[in-house]
């Protein structure tokens, strides 16, 4: 656990020290923050018209969580493509390139414990640029009267998903010794995902239907309305599993050569 403990501490001060940190949570919060704006400037709009024109069986549905926390947390889940691979691609690619990963493989570390101490100081570090959205549901909370059960719904949709994407990208940085290359394939294999239930829209049938069952967007729109399934969970947990076991893999076949 102490060995663990430090590999993680490690990683976290190197994310710290890096630019990576004081250029990704800036551009993140200023995106995130103008969509909040531009959302909730739009509902106030809106909801001032129907008010002015006395329609009040319109304006009473006009819920907060449909029209700003929900389509708040897809833009931010689009957000997340391209942030996620900026935060995972020196994992292992950094230090290849540096020539310390033969150090790393020759500590008293275990594999498991490489893998785990740096896909943790990653979450960490996602969960800490989740918590700086906290401002915006609670802006809507001292303003008007949102679900608490869809904000927190969503928050963990947010999670999964951001949890997902550095299981992917961890293992897209074991592949290569380049951060940039890292970053294009971790966002392309993303990305991949991502469209795919696009194109399961398009497809009748068994195809259809696989391609739906993969798809990162179709198991995060329940979390999104606030309805919580347990295939749903499953499919995040199974995700996040084999990008992980890959990871293992990938790093175990280094330190055996």
């Amino acid at each position: 656990m102490r060995n663990l403990w430090n590999m993680l501490i490690k990683e976290l001060r190197s994310l710290f020290v890096s630019p990576i940190a004081y250029v990704v949570i800036p551009g993140f919060l200023i995106i995130s923050g103008f969509f909040f704006y531009d959302l909730l400037t739009t509902y106030a709009r809106t909801a001032a018209f129907y008010q002015m024109s006395q329609n009040p069986m319109i304006l009473n549905q006009l819920n907060v969580n449909d029209f700003i926390l929900s389509p708040l947390f897809q833009n931010i889940n689009v957000l997340l493509l391209l942030v996620i691979p900026l935060i995972t691609m020196r994992l292992f690619a950094e230090e290849k390139r540096q020539g310390t990963d033969e150090l790393l493989f020759t500590s008293p570390l275990s594999i498991g414990q490489i893998v785990a101490g740096k896909a943790i100081a990653a979450m960490a570090f996602f969960f800490i640029i989740l918590i700086l959205t906290l401002p915006y549901p609670i802006i809507l909370f001292k303003i008007s009267n949102p679900d608490v059960g869809k904000t927190l719904s969503a928050y963990l949709g947010l999670f999964l998903v951001g949890i997902s994407f550095i299981s992917l990208g961890l293992f897209a940085s074991t592949l290569t010794d380049n951060q940039l290359v890292a970053a294009v394939i971790g966002f392309s294999a993303l990305l991949l995902f991502w469209i795919i239930g696009w194109i399961s829209e398009t497809m009748e049938g068994p195809a259809g239907s696989i391609l739906q069952a993969v798809s990162l967007t179709q198991h995060f729109e329940g979390f999104s309305k606030g309805v919580l399934q347990l295939s749903d969970i499953v499919y995040f947990i199974t995700f996040i599993g084999l990008w992980i076991f890959l990871s293992l893999r990938a790093v175990g076949s280094v330190r055996w050569r």
